[in-house]
């Protein structure tokens, strides 16, 4: 060979993966403290996701960026590690970066993600939204939510978000990383352990491959998860696996014979595999598979009437099975709260009703969204015994011909056939009657409004978005009314000082709005008797308006009233003439549930106004939830 001859050298994995971690280690552990504000857990999680980098090295360096491997692994265990205890802020940290994590903790866990994914691993959309395991459409629908809430409580520009985030980073100038050497010598070892562990498992797989019980279909309906914690913290002896079988899945016929429409059945699996999303409402995170994520059997099967992804029409089945009572009974609220406190941006409950005969619990509900499409979505839940279903139908009706005893008879069909198994509870009565119920808890505080009571306004494209709630204090002037002197809900009235006093605030994401526009609320909690002087009052007030300030050119009228004991609401349209020929226009409500009262301001702007009625449903919405406001305590 000629001496010239060029030789390229074999890459070195070593110096490869040393100069890795020391490039990327602080920017993944940036970003992991962002995502759960405990930096003692975030440190933990990158640390191991360098030890397993350097196990799956050989494969890892291969890629383009290795970082988009070690990041989800190290989010998923920081993540893990935080939920055991509060958010978690370091001592000493300034109010500055205090306020950035505070910020951050009111996001979901979902929003949180696509936020940090764009702004501080400064991926691409489409990787962001696969990262997070949600259609793209719906992906940037949460970034934006997240965006817009970020910046307006730290009261900055969502320009200024990447600026925020970077200033985290004063708080880790003390956090010291062991050698590279250390982390590649545990990653050695982890290797050498799966190395024996595997060889372990192949033999038990082979003496036990006789051994699998399956159904008619062939396919054992049991999941793969982990341990029941115990008592103690340790891992709960497993009950005995139940046999789901798919038999006690609705078949087409009885779909056809209840649905108007010629329904075919699609596929039925266990939703071990894709995103887990199945359910209209169902949040796309990792621990929201299952609705029982210790469960000990699950099935999800899929009907639709016409072709796939041209028809608008699907129907869902889901049945989980759970291992006691305790968890049953669990599994059945939260797969109900997933539906009742609809996450899903720009989705409106329309409403709520049960079954009394229907299983040892059940809810029917009733949504509708307006983006990417209109929609209608009629869910209903049931649980028996250790057994919980649901049963969704999406449709292109509007919500006021949706058809809620379809679906609570096929709910009824699905509980009966579940309830033939030895660990299901009352069957269902026929024929199932439906009662009208006030919506089940949701949002932060249950006593107030949450976005998925919130009416359609404006651009269909830009749901609300809802600040948290916080202390009304005499500094605010967010809930007063131009041209009127109304009493306030904060401090004390007639003597009585008000308890459980809070304020949100509601604005449309990524709007071009003017400033005033939104819909504010306000609760408190007073005596009975005063609860009831002050609406009193405040009816007094709102109607004297024009009275009592005629300079103030402001007109008044009553959209409706209610009074039924101690529940009762007033709701207004005002407008008060500005200097400059402008107008603004308010809807005012006033509103009383035994001790607890309420405050409605929504104000309009051209292009996005809420009409008279749909005014008067949101204070009957309000009116509906009020009274899980805690009672006046003296």
């Amino acid at each position: 060979m000629p001496d010239n001859a060029d030789t390229a050298l074999p890459p070195d994995p070593t110096a490869e993966f040393d100069a890795f971690y020391k490039a990327a280690r602080d920017r993944l552990l940036l970003q992991t403290y962002a995502l759960t504000g405990d930096l003692g857990a975030a440190r933990s999680a990158v640390r191991d996701a360098y030890v397993v980098a350097w196990h799956h090295w050989r494969k890892l360096s291969r890629l383009d960026d290795p970082e988009s491997s070690v990041r989800p692994h190290a989010w998923r265990h920081a993540l893990r590690r935080a939920t055991v205890r509060p958010w978690h802020k370091e001592k000493g940290l300034d109010a500055d970066n205090r306020a950035t994590l505070d910020a951050l903790a009111a996001l979901s866990t979902q929003q949180r993600r696509a936020l940090l994914l764009t702004q501080l691993a400064a991926v691409s959309m489409q990787d962001m939204a696969r990262e997070i395991g949600l259609p793209s459409d719906l992906a940037e629908r949460e970034l934006q939510t997240a965006a817009t809430q970020f910046a307006t409580q730290k009261n900055i520009s969502t320009a200024s978000i990447p600026m925020a985030f970077a200033a985290l980073a004063t708080a880790m100038t003390n956090v010291t990383w062991p050698r590279v050497t250390i982390i590649r010598r545990a990653g050695a070892a982890r290797r050498r352990m799966h190395t024996v562990v595997g060889a372990g498992a192949v033999v038990a797989v082979l003496v036990a491959s006789g051994a699998a019980v399956t159904d008619a279909s062939g396919v054992r309906p049991t999941l793969d998860r982990e341990p029941t914690a115990g008592p103690n913290g340790g891992s709960a002896a497993p009950g005995p696996e139940m046999v789901l079988p798919q038999t006690t899945l609705l078949p087409a016929d009885v779909v056809r014979d209840t649905l108007v429409g010629d329904w075919e059945q699609g596929p039925t699996h266990d939703n071990s595999v894709g995103n887990g999303v199945n359910l209209p409402c169902q949040p796309a995170e990792a621990d929201a598979r299952y609705a029982d994520p210790h469960g000990t059997a699950a099935w999800v099967r899929v009907f639709r009437n016409g072709p796939a992804g041209e028809s608008p029409r699907k129907l869902t089945e889901v049945v989980e099975a759970s291992r006691n009572p305790e968890r049953a009974r669990k599994t059945y609220h939260r797969l109900r709260g997933w539906v009742a406190d609809c996450v899903t941006p720009g989705v409106r409950l329309v409403s709520t009703s049960a079954s009394p005969g229907l299983a040892d619990a059940s809810a029917i509900f009733v949504l509708t969204e307006q983006h990417p499409a209109l929609a209608t979505y009629v869910v209903g839940v049931a649980r028996t015994g250790l057994l919980t279903t649901a049963v969704a139908l999406r449709t292109d009706v509007g919500p006021e011909t949706a058809n809620r005893p379809g679906i609570a008879k096929l709910l009824g069909e699905a509980v009966n056939r579940l309830c033939t198994l030895p660990d299901a509870g009352r069957c269902a009565d026929k024929p199932a009657e439906l009662e009208d119920l006030p919506p089940y808890a949701a949002g932060q505080v249950p006593a107030m409004l949450a976005p998925v009571d919130l009416p359609f306004v404006g651009e269909p494209d830009q749901p609300w978005m809802g600040t948290p709630p916080h202390e009304i204090t005499n500094a605010r002037t967010d809930i007063d009314v131009l041209g009127c002197v109304h009493p306030s809900l904060t401090g004390e009235y007639d003597g009585d000082r008000f308890r459980t006093d809070l304020v949100r605030t509601f604005v449309k994401v990524d709007s071009d709005l003017p400033a005033e526009f939104g819909l504010t609320q306000a609760v408190a909690a007073l005596p009975t008797k005063a609860a009831g002087a002050l609406l009193a009052d405040f009816r007094s007030a709102i109607n004297g308006c024009p009275e009592r300030d005629a300079s103030a050119g402001t007109e008044v009228r009553v959209l409706g009233a209610d009074d039924e004991g101690d529940s009762s609401f007033t709701a207004w349209h005002l407008s008060t003439r500005l200097p400059g020929e402008r107008t603004v226009e308010y809807s005012v409500a006033f509103l009383r549930s035994g001790s607890a009262v309420s405050q409605l301001v929504f104000v309009s702007a051209p292009g996005a106004r809420m009409t008279d009625a749909q005014f008067v449903t949101l204070t009957r919405r309000s009116l509906e939830r009020l009274p899980q406001l805690p009672p006046y305590a003296g």
